[in-house]
């Protein structure tokens, strides 16, 4: 800026960055989202079972461990106890109908955090429907009795948990002989191939220079058939949301949530390297695969390519507010891997998906660059661990360059 002085002559003012207010202002406001969402969203099932049961008198069995309801309806006396599990995106609340002889009537959803994709899947009832008529001291494991969803076991697990929790209150407070099995860790092929995929992108600058376009090219393929397709555990802004939430699912149920999260999180704190994003990411390697085929390399225009950060910051910014705001992290989830991957697709990701592909075609990762929260995301955990590296002690040898 300029200004004149009393002698006339123009003199420089320096401009005023307002860069550094404007991200104390993004964090503050994160900070309140947060704060809002939970003094302001804690669920009442009281209400929710109203839902399920219009018409009915309920009342709250006091007495009983965890969430147990007395329902009068139609001259039926039934106990409902409600039971919690964790599915891909966040907490299920199911509510599961007892007889007083302790066999399961029925099983309703009362509440979910869930990405809407995955949970589409269990619209028909059928999934619901294979625990009616057990007892309620049933061992209710997925796999031994009870069926997953093809290509939803995640939501699956959280749905079997949910349900056996619920269950098993109500067995106590019946008097049933507590004769259950508890589950078990149970890390198996899926699980083995997911870390050996982490250690081979950590190993990836090891190998000698004449193999390593070779060696690339089968961890990207890898990566495509394996995390996108088969075990379908792309990591996703809502999967980020669920974790600043406290979403943690049982590792004995979600083996894979933790190891997708621990090795990529774990590989930028311990090895200062994006791992996913660079190698591992299948939607990044399809990106690569259509800039290849169409061999065409569009420049951004000189102020998208100056302003891609600013636009990736915002957008990472609205999908936490809106994930803080409703505690549901599939809110701020907009990203079109679900579609890709699973076939499923709500919304804006109907939009998204095409736009991603065809710019894919013409700029090189051109969703990457421009509108990806989870790398934004993943971006920022790694400058913030370069800054820490001034303040961390150098014997621990954290802030070494690997």
């Amino acid at each position: 800026m300029k200004q004149s002085n009393n002698r006339g002559r123009t003199v420089s003012r320096p401009a005023i960055n307002w860069a550094p207010w404007l991200g104390r202002l993004c964090w503050l406001s994160l900070l309140a989202a947060f704060v809002v969402g939970l003094v302001w969203r804690q669920p009442d099932h009281l209400l929710q079972l109203q839902e399920v049961f219009p018409g009915a008198e309920i009342q709250r069995l006091t007495e009983a461990s965890g969430e147990q309801y007395r329902v009068l309806d139609e001259n039926r006396a039934l106990t409902v106890s409600l039971g919690q599990g964790q599915g891909y995106g966040g907490p299920l609340v199911t509510a599961v109908i007892v007889d007083e002889r302790g066999r399961l009537q029925d099983t309703r959803l009362v509440s979910h955090k869930e990405t809407p994709g995955y949970l589409f899947r269990f619209a028909d009832g059928k999934f619901l429907r294979q625990f009616r008529g057990h007892m309620a001291n049933s061992d209710f494991l997925l796999g031994q009795g009870v069926d997953a969803l093809s290509g939803a076991t995640l939501t699956s697990r959280g749905l079997t948990s949910s349900i056996r929790q619920g269950a098993h209150q109500a067995a106590m407070r019946l008097g049933l002989a507590r004769s259950w099995a508890e589950p078990e860790l149970h890390v198996g092929l899926k699980e083995l191939l997911a870390v050996l995929l982490f250690v081979a992108a950590a190993l990836s600058r090891r190998v000698p220079r004449a193999y390593q376009s070779r060696y690339n090219r089968v961890l990207s393929v890898a990566s495509v058939l394996l995390i996108g397709y088969w075990l379908n555990s792309a990591l996703s802004i809502a999967l980020v949301g669920s974790m600043l939430l406290g979403y943690f699912p049982s590792p004995a149920q979600h083996p894979l949530w933790y190891i997708m999260l621990a090795g990529t999180l774990g590989s930028i704190l311990l090895l200062g390297r994006n791992l996913y994003c660079s190698q591992l990411c299948p939607f990044h390697q399809i990106q690569k695969w259509l800039h290849r085929i169409s061999g065409l390399n569009l420049a951004l225009h000189p102020a998208l390519k100056r302003r891609g950060k600013w636009l990736a910051n915002g957008l990472l910014w609205l999908s936490t507010m809106l994930i803080f705001l409703s505690r549901t992290p599939a809110m701020g989830a907009y990203e079109p891997f679900s579609m890709l991957f699973s076939l499923d697709g709500l919304g804006v990701q109907w939009y998204l998906l095409p736009l991603s592909l065809l710019g894919a075609f013409v700029v090189s990762d051109f969703w990457c660059r421009l509108f990806c929260p989870l790398g934004r995301f993943l971006t920022l955990t790694l400058e913030l661990r370069a800054r820490g590296r001034r303040y961390l002690p150098g014997r621990l040898g954290i802030g070494r360059r690997s």
